[in-house]
């Protein structure tokens, strides 16, 4: 019977399914992200016990900062003072390097760890033993994509390669292989070494936060505990008044990485937040049109129902039957979202950039998609079958059933509610554009267009010189210069500077260094502000500094010029300039202090200008002249991508926002189009009536279509207050961002009232160009 008459109602039926399908497939989409979201790092069998050692950076007057890098003596200090600690593992930040063998030359990302890595962490050896695979200072652990690469013929274990770590080849014993990494392991690499091959390029400090450290706390420890213990170890043992340490779990890390004022205040956490409210709004949404739907369309199963009461039908077994039609309507379109979930993962990976997939081996996939398939029935299939079953069955056969007037508010109440959360949507969409819009569009204080950058290595490095004066030859290269960062990923920072006319009550403070070479500053643009700029003409240049505006506020000197400085244990020399400040890390945060030397021998990128129209041509040309001096592999950036590259994560919500917000407004007007329909329909007679009565089509139009954009106008009211605040908030945490505007709130109005009139127009003005004598020929 549900069957029979889904079939004979066509049209309710067709728009239910459409519209149940989509908020599905949707939900199903964010819950697919948000699982492998919640997945990374879980695959560590010790997990649970694993910790990463933060450093708490306070000083007076600023806020505390947590840095997730620690002074190489850290390690030793927890393993020596706290008991509860069963082992303690040191790794570094992945470092470029090239693996050479004979002719065969590999690019790869090594990681330098402590000797117990493979036992804090799972990642499984095929070949070698865990426990001293990192024991002699010259070993390697490869890769089994690498080793397979590297030796097809096998028996990679023992053999001997050559690895340029920091410009210098070194002989390395290969002592194991491991598994491929998990995707959800957050940690990537393709060889490991031991962690005191990075040595020589940092030192032992306490203050030099170059290591990031690891703990495996016993069995029964509370964290809590631990915190307490570790916290003052710098201050105790390394004589380091500034910084303190905290733990957080490893598994929380990928999760929750933005700290404030020493505090968690969220990181990726926000954006599955954010997108779980989107898929439950979205199916909310789907939920409301059927609720909407089902009710507009009750009157016209009232003889129905009278005539089923009447022959003894009591109110369960009613109940019953339109329940279990809603059933198989949700199930016919869970299929369908099913359907279009398996085949539109590809396009939402290249979306996501991630390589989500319907892993039917995984419980927690059963377990969303039952929490789905079960609230979307009980959602939206209880209160349609309760309004229909409580009929009275003398008015349901008399046809003289008067609208409820509480099932009206709730079905006004529900459009209002699509349309809210449609308006805060498309609001959303605009302020995440507008805000990606300004900082590409920023200026950032340094130019960008046509510069690119190649690094240096063992090679190019010995003949740095020469290969400037080759690229300097071709037409299409118009500057060459070098630097020691690529202007947008300078995260170091160190407390160590001392200048002339610095107070006691200055504090502690952090400035970023910048290592460049004669004419970079000219190159890209960087406006002297005070003094000039380092010119090969003062032999001394090499000993003086450059600072931004920043500084010279942090060091709170008026006339900075002339000043010495020092820092690092060198001789120092003097402040010959001040420049405008510049961006050189992303825009979320603010610009902080920044000192710039002149250390030609320092730098390890080549900066190259092209000429505009030909940087095909001086790529080409930088290519041929590094295989002039290397017989390593090139590798080279454009600035502007790197930049772009900063703001990888906001241009994903921007795509993923664009996409959602697209799908909850064709949902909604899905159901909008649906209660059109039906009211229509429903005021059939009256229409040809008012025809006949010389009504016009703009007045039948207004007519019909006024009570549609009341709601849509109510929704507007609700909407606008609520979107200022939370989209307000959220370009906040930018330290640089966009204003909110009037116009944002009145253009997202105007396009959603658009959409509106667009949806109910079709079916209004159909009814109206009906001819009154087929309407009124049964009267």
């Amino acid at each position: 019977m549900a069957f029979r008459s889904l079939q004979k109602r066509k049209g309710f039926t067709l728009i239910n399914v459409l519209g149940l399908s989509l908020g599905i497939w949707c939900t199903l989409l964010i819950s697919l992200w948000i699982l492998d979201e919640y997945d990374k790092d879980n695959f560590h069998d010790k997990g649970d016990r694993i910790s990463q050692v933060l450093t708490r950076v306070s000083s007076p007057g600023d806020s505390d900062n947590i840095w997730d890098g620690t002074g190489y003596p850290v390690a030793e200090a927890l393993s020596t003072e706290i008991p509860e600690i069963e082992s303690v593992v040191r790794i570094t930040a992945n470092r470029e390097a090239n693996l050479k063998l004979g002719d065969k030359i590999f690019k790869l990302k090594v990681r330098g760890a402590d000797k117990g890595f493979f036992n804090i962490f799972s990642f499984p050896l095929k070949e070698g033993n865990k426990d001293f695979c990192l024991d002699n200072l010259k070993s390697i652990v490869l890769s089994e994509k690498l080793a397979t690469r590297y030796f097809p013929q096998g028996n990679a274990l023992g053999k001997v390669v050559s690895l340029n770590l920091n410009r210098h080849a070194e002989a390395y014993r290969v002592s194991g292989i491991f598994n491929e990494i998990p995707e959800q392991s957050t940690v990537q690499f393709d060889a490991v070494i031991p962690l005191d091959n990075f040595l020589p390029m940092n030192n032992k400090s306490w203050g030099n936060t170059w290591v990031k450290t690891f703990i495996l706390q016993k069995e029964n420890t509370e964290t809590i505990l631990l915190n307490q213990k570790i916290r003052d170890i710098p201050q105790r043992i390394g004589d380091d008044q500034w910084r303190t340490l905290v733990l957080q779990p490893f598994k929380d890390r990928y999760l929750y990485s933005k700290f404030e004022n020493g505090k968690v205040v969220g990181g990726r956490i926000d954006y599955v937040i954010l997108f779980g409210i989107i898929a439950v709004f979205t199916l909310l949404i789907a939920c409301f049109n059927f609720i909407n739907l089902t009710t507009a369309a009750a009157i016209k199963r009232s003889k129905e129902v009278g005539i089923k009461k009447v022959i003894g039908a009591g109110k369960r077994p009613l109940l019953g039957q339109f329940f279990v039609e809603s059933t198989m309507l949700v199930c016919i379109s869970v299929i369908l979202a099913m359907a279009l979930t398996i085949n539109s993962i590809p396009f939402f990976n290249a979306l996501t950039e991630k390589t989500l997939t319907l892993n039917f081996s995984n419980l927690n996939l059963y377990l969303v998609f039952g929490a789905i398939t079960i609230g979307t029935i009980l959602c939206s299939g209880i209160y349609p079958a309760l309004s229909l079953a409580s009929f009275k069955s003398t008015e349901a056969l008399m046809q003289k059933l008067q609208v409820n007037t509480n099932e009206l508010r709730l079905r006004k109440g529900l459009v209002v509610l699509q349309f809210f959360l449609c308006m805060v949507m498309i609001t959303a969409t605009m302020v995440v554009y507008l805000q990606l819009e300004y900082i590409q569009d920023k200026n950032l204080g340094i130019a960008k267009e046509n510069i690119f950058y190649m690094e240096m290595d063992l090679e190019s490095y010995a003949h740095s010189q020469s290969i400037k004066n080759e690229l300097l030859s071709f037409s299409g290269i118009k500057e060459v210069s070098t630097a020691g960062g690529n202007f947008i990923e300078m995260n170091g920072t160190t407390s160590d500077p001392v200048w002339e006319g610095m107070t006691p009550d200055t504090g502690q403070k952090w400035f970023s260094i910048l290592d460049v070479d004669f004419g970079l500053l000219e190159m890209l643009n960087i406006s002297i502000k005070e003094g000039r700029n380092f010119s090969e003409d003062y032999s001394r240049d090499t000993l003086n500094f450059i600072i931004n505006e920043e500084a010279v506020r942090v060091m709170k000197i008026k006339d900075p010029l002339g000043k010495s400085l020092s820092f690092w244990g060198e001789e120092g020399g003097r402040i010959i300039g001040v420049v405008k400040d510049f961006h050189f890390t992303s825009l979320h945060n603010p610009i902080t202090p920044l000192i710039i030397r002149c250390r030609p021998k320092e730098t390890y990128l080549f900066y190259l200008k092209s000429t505009a129209g030909k940087t095909k041509e001086a790529i080409a040309h930088m290519g041929k002249v590094h295989r002039q001096f290397s017989s390593l592999p090139m590798n080279y950036h454009f600035l502007d991508s790197v930049i772009e590259m900063a703001y990888k994560d906001e241009e994903k919500v921007q795509s993923l926002a664009i996409f959602f917000a697209v799908l909850t407004i064709v949902i909604s007007c899905l159901g909008l189009f649906g209660l059109a329909m039906f009211s229509t329909q429903q005021r059939i007679k009256e229409i040809a009536v008012r025809k006949v009565l010389g009504a016009n089509i703009i007045g039948l139009f207004e007519m019909l279509s006024k009570d549609f954009i009341k709601l849509v106008f109510i929704a507007l009211c609700l909407a606008i207050p609520l979107s200022w605040y939370f989209l307000n908030n959220w370009i906040q945490s930018f330290a640089f961002h966009i204003h909110m505007q009037w116009w944002i709130f009145v253009l997202a109005g105007i396009i959603l009232i658009g959409i509106s009139l667009i949806t109910v127009s079709y079916q209004t003005l159909k009814v109206a160009h009906t001819n009154p004598v087929k309407s009124l020929r049964k009267e």
